[in-house]
């Protein structure tokens, strides 16, 4: 992590939307292409020929784009970032491409003259494989924890300092947290997001090596404070807090009216 401040700035949003559209383009379409031509019916020569050829070029579309895109997140997230925004999405990565070759397994049959029930199999399994690639999607739920997972590990109270998303290009959305450290140094780090809601003041808990401060293990969201301040605003006058988590539910009881 860093020891000074960090922004999201226009060349990081950029990677980031590129990497969310190439993901859902081309990663997708792979998908479909492999799936759809894995069922298409080949006699030999030319035709067999043709779908190994055109198969070839679906891998290869499918590896490029990967790669592409994954090297686009890392250039917006740099290098300070919490642990597991690669793997995150790298699992984005294979959802799409899961997604893909469902959307293919289902379109399958109409390039044949297969049975009814063949209809029914291949559309059933195509649903089966685009939910199951959808779970790469859904919302984190990282507990707050009681004490550190791990001898080495540290607990913090981070908060949102800068976020930034467009749900429009399918790209991860991004965001810096702030944390102060046992040894009482201010730190950032860049965040990819999975849980939301994610803004400007959002806290939550952090987890990070204590031997080794610049490893964020993860960032887990546990309270919304609704705080609409200018990033700049909110970077010079931070609002932390130097006590370990977890941050317990409010425990009063309601008032009476």
């Amino acid at each position: 992590m860093s020891l000074q401040p960090l922004r999201i700035t226009a060349g990081r949003k950029l990677a980031a939307g590129l990497a969310g559209i190439i993901t859902m383009s081309v990663t997708l379409t792979s998908g479909f292409a492999l799936a759809a031509l894995a069922f298409l019916p080949a006699g030999s020569g030319g035709l067999l020929s043709e779908k190994v050829l055109f198969s070839a070029l679906a891998v290869i579309a499918a590896l490029v784009s990967a790669t592409i895109s994954f090297l686009l997140v890392l250039a917006a997230l740099g290098r300070f970032r919490t642990g597991g925004s690669l793997s995150r999405f790298f699992r984005y990565q294979l959802a799409a491409l899961g997604a893909g070759g469902g959307l293919g397994l289902g379109f399958a049959p109409a390039m044949t003259d297969a049975a009814p029930v063949w209809w029914v199999a291949a559309i059933t399994a195509g649903l089966g494989l685009i939910a199951v690639s959808l779970l790469a999607f859904r919302k984190a739920r990282y507990p707050i924890l009681d004490r550190p997972p791990y001898p080495n590990a540290a607990l913090a109270e981070g908060s949102v300092i800068d976020h930034w998303s467009r749900a429009h290009t399918r790209g991860p959305s991004l965001t810096v947290i702030h944390f102060v450290d046992d040894k009482g140094r201010e730190r950032w780090a860049r965040h990819l997001v999975q849980q939301d809601p994610s803004m400007p003041g959002t806290r939550g808990q952090v987890v990070y090596d204590r031997h080794r401060p610049e490893r964020v293990r993860r960032f887990a969201v546990a309270q919304q404070l609704f705080d609409l301040r200018p990033p700049r605003e909110i970077r010079a006058n931070p609002d932390t807090s130097h006590t370990v988590f977890p941050m317990p539910p409010d425990r009063r009881p309601p008032r009476r009216s």
